[in-house]
């Protein structure tokens, strides 16, 4: 009997054995397998931020290379503006010098044999500095227009160069360094505008 005891007692520690070991593999096996979900959504997780953080800084590097565009674009409109403004300037300026003395007398009889107005009805307007420098050669040169009726007068409006003005105000004929200025400019312009921007 005592055997019997014995084995009985060997025989529900084997079983409780058996039962804790199974309960045991099968607690292990959950948790292996709780881990490997563990690790597989950490992974999936890790990659979507790598995926996320990788597009953002794609889309910073193209936000940032579009910014640097458009403002090398902002320079070339600046600096083509800046030399525009300063080659204009040259060429009122440059124009302004040849439109002075006897250059002046020159294109003034130059424009006055065109015959663009009738003398009668016309005034060849200077500025005051030019007509007190230039009024005996003008008469001198401009003789036969002025007994026409061609008249020789100062205005205020006009810097450098002349006008050729009808006496009612109802229009002339602007040859003032500005105008000329102005007419030359769209033909060089292009020209400037190749060679700094090529």
């Amino acid at each position: 009997m005592a055997q019997q005891i014995q084995d009985l007692v060997e025989s529900i520690q084997k079983e409780g054995i058996d039962k804790a070991n199974e309960k045991a593999a099968k607690i292990i096996s959950e948790a292996n397998s709780k881990a490997k979900e563990i690790i597989n959504q950490a992974k999936k997780d890790a990659s979507k931020m790598l995926s996320d953080a990788e597009k953002e800084i794609a889309l910073r590097d193209q936000s940032a290379q579009a910014s640097l565009q458009q403002a090398s674009r902002d320079v070339q409109l600046s600096l083509k503006k800046a030399l525009t403004a300063q080659l204009d300037s040259l060429l009122v300026k440059k124009t302004g010098e040849a439109f002075t003395g006897d250059n002046l007398v020159k294109l003034i009889k130059s424009v006055i044999s065109l015959d663009l107005t009738d003398a009668k009805t016309t005034e060849l307007q200077l500025s005051e500095k030019e007509f007190k420098a230039l009024a005996a050669e003008l008469t001198k040169e401009l003789g036969s227009e002025i007994k026409k009726g061609l008249e020789i007068k100062p205005v205020k409006n006009v810097n450098v160069g002349f006008r050729l003005a009808e006496k009612d105000g109802s229009g002339y004929f602007d040859f003032s360094d500005e105008a000329a200025a102005k007419l030359m400019t769209p033909f060089l312009s292009p020209a400037i505008a190749e060679i700094v921007f090529k």
